[in-house]
């Protein structure tokens, strides 16, 4: 294979060095058929398949809702200081769900953040502060039986209180879901 590139050219392959010349293959061609021409790629020629590449990838990710709590938050009843002890335990949850009929958003941060709380009270914690999701929903688009698949990534900081702890998730004003009757087929975490 031959390539060049210089200054103001553009690439060019040559596609006849990698045809074989082996004794066998000569006595199948015919003399009447002419050598095969080298094929010559442009640098703009590949400069739009990069283009169709990215657009496409858009295209695929279009179907996507994507949905996050934004920065760590805490529940106002625990926010302030000497409410929640000083030690915390970081703690992450990453949990992938398959619906189908519709995706409850709010439904599936409360059983990730319930699972979360389960861990922390392993460690005697009994509030979770700093709390932050996102959610990304991967409509049907593509798939025949139209499954819903949701990735849910839940992160807070396990601490001890005196007050109790609130049990919903933080920010659900930002949560994107899609209407309708939601069955979970599986959960994965």
């Amino acid at each position: 294979m031959e390539s060049r590139l210089r200054d103001g050219q553009s690439m060019s392959i040559n596609l006849s060095a990698m045809i074989s010349t082996n004794s066998s293959d000569s006595s199948k061609l015919s003399a009447r058929s002419s050598p095969p021409s080298p094929a010559k790629i442009a640098m703009a020629d590949v400069a739009s398949i990069f283009i169709k590449l990215r657009r496409t990838r858009e295209k695929i990710k279009s179907h996507h809702i994507a949905s996050t709590s934004g920065e760590p938050q805490t529940h106002p009843s625990l926010a302030g200081d000497g409410v929640t002890c000083a030690e915390r335990v970081e703690m992450e949850l990453n949990e992938s769900y398959v619906c189908v009929g519709a995706v409850d958003v709010v439904k599936l941060l409360r059983c990730s953040r319930t699972k979360l709380f389960e861990k922390a009270s392993y460690w005697n914690a009994n509030v979770l502060i700093n709390e932050q999701w996102s959610c990304t929903i991967c409509g049907p688009k593509f798939r025949k039986d139209g499954t819903f698949r949701v990735h849910i990534r839940y992160s807070a900081s396990a601490s001890r209180s005196s007050r109790p702890d609130p049990q919903r998730p933080v920010a659900l004003e930002k949560v994107k879901s899609v209407p309708g009757l939601m069955t979970v087929l599986s959960r994965r975490s």
